[in-house]
């Protein structure tokens, strides 16, 4: 069993961007690579967020360089007085041509690629997306480098539902293929504190910091 040592965490407070203005209607879709703004009642909650994250020696803000975490990511830099950098390799699971879809619309349109996903959601390719050992590589290369960089601080990621699902699996050693049981709501907020040979999820998808 690993242990945590003497050695200061460094502390990742890792949000889902807001609710996008293509969902408003109740629907899920499949965003992926789509850049979509958020509601300005998503940009008020993170307003929110910004004023409880004062209270904890954040250094950085990091996001996906797509619009809905970038918007959320870049009010909360601008409410701490912080630098953001918005980064590429945080963008959302690429989904291919079912970008833009609900599920409906996508076992309407392409029975053939529901039934190939869900039997081999980890290696299957939706044409034109990603397989999930793709996304983990440029995910968790750039997280590494940032972990790295910046040992010992505090940090917050305003990323993506999917994204932040692969980040927590890692963090408490689960296979990807658990991603679904880590719910991510819309302005979460996730907390992960990195030890040199350990990693503890203290806050898991809450509305608001303890």
């Amino acid at each position: 069993m690993k242990t945590m040592t003497d050695a200061p965490a460094t502390t990742l407070f890792l949000l889902r961007h807001g609710q996008t203005i293509n969902t408003l209607d109740g629907e899920f879709r499949y965003n992926g690579h789509i850049d979509i703004e958020v509601t300005d009642k998503s940009l008020q909650t993170m307003e929110t967020m910004a004023s409880q994250l004062a209270a904890y020696p954040i250094t950085r803000v990091f996001s996906s360089d797509l619009s809905r975490s970038y918007q959320g990511a870049a009010v909360i830099a601008r409410h701490l007085d912080l630098p953001h950098t918005s980064l590429a390799a945080f963008r959302e699971i690429k989904m291919g041509r079912w970008e833009g879809l609900t599920f409906a619309e996508v076992k309407e349109r392409y029975p053939d690629d529901i039934k190939k996903k869900f039997s081999n959601f980890i290696n299957y390719r939706i044409p034109g997306g990603e397989t999930i050992p793709e996304v983990e590589a440029r995910v968790f290369g750039a997280l590494d480098q940032i972990l790295a960089n910046h040992a010992g601080e505090h940090m917050i990621l305003v990323a993506h539902g999917g994204i932040n699902m692969l980040i927590l699996c890692r963090a408490l050693t689960l296979a990807a293929d658990h991603l679904f049981r880590l719910k991510q709501d819309f302005c979460c907020i996730n907390r992960i504190d990195y030890f040199p040979d350990f990693s503890q999820v203290s806050l898991l998808n809450g509305s608001c910091l303890p």
